[in-house]
């Protein structure tokens, strides 16, 4: 009984199938890689497409500029007005007489800028020393007294272009700044504000003396502004903020 018991025991094992071999193929597969990110194309950047600091990126970058990057220059010549620059009115504050403007029975008093009204009175003393009698014709002359005299040239000659060759347009005159003025002979009126002036004394003085009292003259015959020779108009360029007034003058 025994020897059959264990027989019966010994073919049940072998009915019951064994576990197959697990194949590589059948292995459970290995943890994912993490996704990988795959660039995209966009459009530019919207903040500001036209900038320079823009323009030379790749079109499938939104990356902004190099916080280093430069800025681009600025390039642009200096408004005019027929070729008068613009100046800006000098403060009231600043303004002291530097003489009457005398003609007949007629006077007007002028003024300057403090710095070139210090300046204006030593010229004037050293131009009497020579026997010369140097008087201030017009200095200062504020935006209105501009337009005053711009919109009667207007309607005299018939036209601004014409009208501005003999008087800068309202807000473009040397006379706004208090640097610049018009100077005669006293004792000869009737070449007061003409090109005859260039015929005198007093001019071919100032010609040779005016520099050393920081006066340049504004409008010489064939200047870069393109303005008409007025042998009368000088600018006191002497101090650092009397030059600066005229900066983009002098370096046209």
């Amino acid at each position: 009984m025994t020897t059959a018991v264990i027989v019966w025991l010994a073919a049940s094992l072998q009915l019951v199938p064994a576990d197959p071999p697990v194949s590589q193929e059948q292995s459970p597969p290995p943890p994912a890689p993490p996704p990988v990110e795959v660039p995209q194309a966009s459009s530019p950047p919207t903040s500001n497409p036209t900038s320079p600091l823009y323009e030379n990126l790749p079109s499938i970058s939104n990356a902004p500029p190099p916080a280093n990057a430069p800025a681009a220059p600025v390039t642009s010549a200096p408004n005019n007005y027929y070729g008068h620059l613009p100046y800006a009115e000098n403060a009231g504050n600043r303004l002291i007489n530097v003489g009457d403007f005398v003609r007949g029975t007629y006077r007007r008093s002028e003024s300057l800028d403090q710095e070139a009204a210090t300046a204006f009175t030593k010229l004037v003393n050293a131009a009497a020393d020579a026997s010369l009698t140097l008087q201030p014709i017009s200095g200062f002359r504020s935006v209105n007294d501009q337009k005053e005299l711009f919109d009667k040239q207007v309607q005299k000659l018939g036209s601004e272009e014409k009208a501005a060759k003999l008087s800068a347009p309202p807000g473009f005159s040397e006379h706004h700044t208090g640097y610049a003025i018009d100077i005669g002979d006293r004792n000869q009126p009737e070449k007061d504000l003409k090109v005859a002036f260039e015929s005198t004394t007093a001019y071919d003085w100032l010609t040779n003396n005016a520099r050393n009292y920081g006066f340049e003259l504004s409008f010489p015959r064939n200047n870069a502004q393109g303005v008409n020779f007025e042998p009368w108009h000088w600018r006191y360029i002497g101090t650092s903020r009397a030059a600066v007034q005229f900066a983009s003058a002098r370096n046209l």
